[in-house]
């Protein structure tokens, strides 16, 4: 069996991991840890994301009136543990967002608030299911009707089930769920799968998210908005988590957008820093 430090270096890894990926008004990806009865984690960190060419529709494009798109994020994220089986997560970032293109769009503020309570209901043996429900709201006043802006500016509600193997030093996570999107924005279907491996104290992780979207628009559309979109992404990446002791730990992140619809061809990184308390 492992240590309990080590066991710790794997809960703490895949909570900053969803801190890590970008943000996105079309999803909130967890897993099925939780963490311990009284205690919880703090994590911050730093995103860097672009593209140059973009989904209209399911056509891949450049346009100089957008140019190259360039966002930068920081983010806190947190939870805490009611019980061994009830826990409360959430998070926030600023984002910076500009394009180099002839439209000059830029925007720059506090994105969204997502909070969710998970609840494990099932735990036996390396098998566990976890449920959440929460809720996604903006925190500021930003425009949500642009190319390039900050979100979609909606209040979603979230739910999410999450199937959990972690035996020994290996651990495989699935998310399924379900947004219920405010005003004309479409529902989304978030689909997170996961796995990660602990050698000592690394923990090397590879991911998979897609986001599918029910009904919506294509840009060009007539009449269409962008939060009305059919904004749509499947992305891979792979991370690797350091554990400094039993509360501090330290990540890098790299990802990739496979393919879209009405979204960007994104690439980026993050780092990021976890500390349990």
């Amino acid at each position: 069996m492992r240590s309990q430090a080590a066991s710790w270096s794997v809960v703490s890894c895949v909570l900053l991991l969803a801190l890590l990926l970008p943000s996105s008004a079309g999803a909130l990806d967890i897993t099925g840890f939780l963490p311990a009865r009284g205690g919880g984690d703090l994590a911050f960190s730093f995103t860097s994301e672009g593209y140059d060419e973009f989904w209209v529709g399911e056509t891949k494009v450049s346009d100089p009136g957008v140019g190259e798109v360039d966002i930068t994020s920081l983010s806190l994220w947190f939870d805490w543990g009611f019980t061994d089986d009830l826990a409360l997560v959430g998070n926030v970032a600023h984002v910076d967002a500009e394009s180099d293109g002839l439209g000059g769009f830029e925007d720059s503020g506090l994105q969204d608030l997502s909070v969710l309570l998970k609840y494990r209901f099932l735990n036996s043996g390396p098998h566990s299911l976890v449920a959440a429900g929460g809720v996604r709201t903006p925190l500021s006043d930003y425009e949500a009707n642009l190319p390039v802006d900050l979100g979609d500016g909606t209040t979603d509600a979230l739910a999410r089930l999450v199937y959990l193997f972690n035996s020994g030093a290996f651990y495989f996570s699935q998310q399924v769920g379900y947004d219920l999107r405010g005003d004309d924005a479409p529902d989304g279907i978030p689909l997170y799968t996961e796995l990660g491996f602990t050698t000592g104290a690394l923990t090397w992780i590879g991911f998979y998210s897609q986001l599918t979207a029910r009904d919506g628009t294509d840009i060009g559309d007539p009449g269409f908005t962008f939060p009305s979109n059919k904004d749509e992404y499947s992305r891979a990446g792979a991370k690797l988590y350091a554990r400094l002791g039993d509360r501090w730990g330290f990540s890098v992140l790299g990802f990739t957008t496979l393919d879209g619809r009405n979204s960007g061809e994104t690439q980026g990184f993050s780092l990021g820093t976890n500390v349990r308390f």
